[in-house]
């Protein structure tokens, strides 16, 4: 691994163990945190990430600037001149050490003397922030540098990354959308097993392109009543009594206590059997039966599908979401992870499968904060985020919206990719920004459609780094449409 690029800039003096100061050659660009590496000597380097550049010059205080006005004598301000030069200010994150030919990251010890040379990172990037080869990870993009020309790879590795969950927020055509097709092109090419809860029907024609499979509730995807919660059951049942809804709860807990699966009629009749508990009068008994056989007409309800079978092969299953109410949103949803969950808690089907990721869209209908609207969903998917792990149940969190998120949830995921966000959103971000400097997070809101904050723990991401997401092979079906014919399309 090559530790030579082309030099950008010269140290100044000032430099301390937590700052670098350095003036660019002329020509030079740097972005802000942009990641560059100091020369010590040879063998050692002191990395750093870029916060702020200003332009110095010594012809063009106030006073002279002014003067020329006065004089009708311009400036090109692009002249290279003695006294004209921009200073950069940097933080120190890492030093690389080489020993033995081989590259070892280490905290900084060492102090850059003024006049060292300043480099781009170029390939020892992957090696500080981690990043396995791109054949055996998950290529996303390239480090962002202002411009895509010459810019490293980046590769997550799926062990550490996908089992501790994903989280990707970002503003309306940020590119959030775009980014999961990335991801969903590569867990296909590693072979990882992939479900999606496509909420607008987003990716039907990448699932496609994939080799995948599309599934439409109601039609080849139904849910068994067993897999069901009483509460997300109750959300189904609509105009129920409170009397009503304690009898139809008792006898679906009965039901699920007796184990196996059963269906609605199954569930009228333990009403009939529970109700005297109740002392309920006929007529309510009566009422509760019929509003619980409408169960029969909820068209997500059925015999289930065998998940053990469809996941038997690695595979992209997109699930089109966008004729669902929301209530059959949140029962489809928590009655698919509770089921991938309780497959995978068998060690011979998770050995087997080794892994399944669920993504799932507009995340924060499904986890919203506590004390908020209620949302059935949150119990199962919070425990899929504690436990999921455990038995390779991956979720990856797709949302424009993370002050209505849980908290907890969004400090649970270890790997964020953050596009553009509006500052109100910033809030409910804070303490998943890792070791990125207040200097980029401000600059959150102003990031460029494609371009994100990709944050984590030690273990997934190991510094806070700016990329760009790379150009997508399937196709992307979030395009918003257009209003109006650009001046010259085809009409």
């Amino acid at each position: 691994m090559s530790a030579y690029t082309s030099r950008i800039g010269t140290t100044v003096e000032g430099c301390s163990f937590s700052r670098i100061y350095f003036v660019l050659e002329p020509g030079e660009k740097v972005s802000p945190g942009e990641l560059v590496k100091v020369e010590v000597n040879r063998d050692i380097y002191v990395i750093c990430r870029v916060l702020e550049a200003k332009v110095v010059s010594e012809y063009d205080k106030p006073s002279r600037v002014y003067t020329r006005r006065i004089l009708r004598l311009e400036a090109n301000p692009s002249d290279v001149a003695p006294g004209r030069f921009v200073l950069v200010e940097a933080e120190t994150i890492e030093e690389l050490r080489r020993e033995e030919n081989d590259w070892k990251v280490t905290n900084v010890s060492s102090l850059v003397a003024a006049g060292s040379p300043v480099y781009r990172l170029g390939d020892l990037a992957k090696l500080l922030l981690g990043f396995p080869p791109e054949d055996r990870g998950l290529h996303i993009g390239e480090l962002w540098t202002g411009t895509t020309s010459g810019s490293c790879p980046v590769t997550l590795d799926p062990n550490e990354v996908l089992p501790r969950h994903v989280l990707i927020v970002g503003t309306t055509g940020t590119g959030k959308s775009y980014a999961l097709g990335v991801l969903a092109e590569e867990l296909s090419k590693l072979g990882i097993r992939h479900i999606h809860v496509d909420v607008h029907g987003e990716f039907l024609t990448a699932a496609k392109e994939l080799g995948g499979k599309i599934m439409v509730p109601g039609d080849d995807l139904t849910i068994r009543l067993s897999s069901l919660s009483e509460l997300e059951l109750i959300e189904l049942i609509p105009g129920l009594t409170e009397l009503q809804s304690e009898i139809v709860r008792r006898a679906f807990l009965e039901l699920k206590k007796a184990g196996g699966d059963f269906t609605v009629d199954d569930l009228v009749d333990e009403i009939e059997r529970v109700a005297p508990l109740f002392r309920a009068r006929n007529d309510t008994v009566l009422n509760a039966k019929a509003r619980a056989a409408l169960l029969n007409r909820v068209r997500i309800i059925g015999r289930g599908v065998d998940w053990k079978s469809l996941l038997d092969k690695p595979t992209f299953i997109d699930i089109d979401c966008r004729y669902l109410i929301h209530s059959e949103l949140q029962a489809l949803t928590a009655a698919l992870a509770r089921e991938l969950l309780e497959l995978l808690r068998d060690e011979s089907v998770r050995k087997r499968l080794r892994g399944v990721v669920l993504s799932i869209d507009e995340a924060h209908l499904f986890l919203p904060p506590r004390g908020r609207e209620f949302a059935p969903s949150a119990s199962v998917l919070g425990e899929v985020i504690r436990f999921g792990r455990h038995y390779g149940l991956c979720l990856v969190l797709i949302t424009q919206s993370p002050m209505d998120i849980d908290r907890r949830v969004i400090r649970t995921t270890n790997t964020r990719l953050i596009f553009a966000i509006e500052p109100d959103q910033l809030e409910a971000l804070r303490g998943v920004f890792a070791d990125a400097p207040a200097e980029v997070i401000r600059n959150l809101p102003k990031l460029e459609r494609g371009v994100c904050l990709l944050t984590g723990s030690r273990e997934t991401v190991r510094h806070a780094v700016l990329l760009r997401i790379r150009r997508r092979k399937t196709t992307h079906g979030g395009e918003t449409p257009k209003l109006i014919e650009n001046k010259g399309d085809e009409m």
